[in-house]
């Protein structure tokens, strides 16, 4: 595994996560679009603390804040996204706009009935506004998003209800089919054995047929969360030395111009070994290649 860096600058936007939205309000949404794709439909969770990442951000449709909403039957996955596109503190609505918004409702989100302004005996304080609401193809555990405030993973929550400010993942994220990573590459393994038993015209015939852009899928896969001390403590021991050939770093890195080496374990945590510097060692690809998928003497 190479370590390019182990900091950086960059923090991806901000964006609001849901817990627990009525899946009937989502498809008479759904089916609003369905009728008019550029609608902008209306959301009112319970919480009565005001959402300050939209009523200090102004999201609008040139600047949209991402919503990830799991659904009361479902709440340990995010099955649901959305741009905001707008957001009213209800205790500020006006006579007139309040009458204005719902004859909205009753034409476009006739399961809504009306902006209701308390549920449960407590005030409702959000109206947000969405547009180009989609439901994931593979929902996505709500563990993969992280927490703005401390950097920590979410947990499911057993109870629908409340809000958290996580950060923005990449837009392909619960839109591709999933596969396991093992499956991935123990089916390509397999496609190349036997491909390699192809003559080279019917090598040459699938060629010429074969799509240039290969499919995109997302994987799931097994991960540790290494310790960076133990891999800057190991860079420093091999001084830009690989640790098994005893040659120098082949390159430079970009981002700091330190020596390009890669921290491997000797016994590798997937089979139980240890996050530490004794079972680790700095190597340079070649031998990290070597050591993964070289025959052994």
């Amino acid at each position: 595994m190479s370590h390019d860096s182990l900091t950086t600058n960059y923090m991806p936007p901000t964006a609001l996560y849901i817990n627990g939205v009525y899946e009937d309000t989502l498809q008479s949404i759904l089916g609003a679009q369905a009728a008019m794709p550029e609608s902008i439909s209306m959301l009112q969770p319970y919480s009565g603390a005001r959402i300050k990442l939209l009523a200090n951000g102004s999201p609008s449709t040139e600047v949209a804040t991402v919503l990830y909403m799991s659904t009361t039957t479902a709440l340990s996955h995010v099955a649901y996204r959305a741009s905001i596109v707008g957001w009213k503190d209800k205790r500020l609505l006006s006579t007139t706009e309040l009458e204005a918004l719902n004859q909205r409702i009753a034409s476009h989100q006739p399961s809504e009935k009306e902006v209701y302004l308390g549920a449960n005996g407590k005030p409702c304080v959000n109206l947000i506004f969405i547009s180009q609401l989609e439901r994931l193809a593979s929902p996505v555990p709500v563990t993969c998003f992280v927490k703005v405030g401390d950097n920590k993973a979410l947990k499911p929550r057993t109870r629908a209800g409340g809000f958290a400010y996580v950060h923005e993942q990449p837009a392909w994220l619960g839109r591709l089919s999933t596969v396991l990573e093992q499956d991935l590459e123990k089916n390509l393994r397999s496609e190349v054995k036997l491909s390699a038993l192809s003559s080279e015209k019917e090598l040459a015939l699938r060629l010429a047929s074969a799509p240039k852009k290969p499919a995109e899928i997302q994987i799931v896969s097994r991960a540790f969360r290494r310790n960076a001390d133990v891999i800057v403590a190991v860079l420093r021991r091999a001084s830009g030395n690989c640790e098994l050939c005893n040659t120098s770093a082949p390159f430079l890195r970009l981002s700091d111009g330190s020596p390009y080496l890669e921290v491997h374990h000797k016994v590798t945590l997937a089979a139980g070994g240890d996050d530490t510097v004794e079972n680790a060692y700095a190597l340079c690809p070649n031998c990290h290649r070597r050591v993964h998928f070289g025959q052994t003497q």
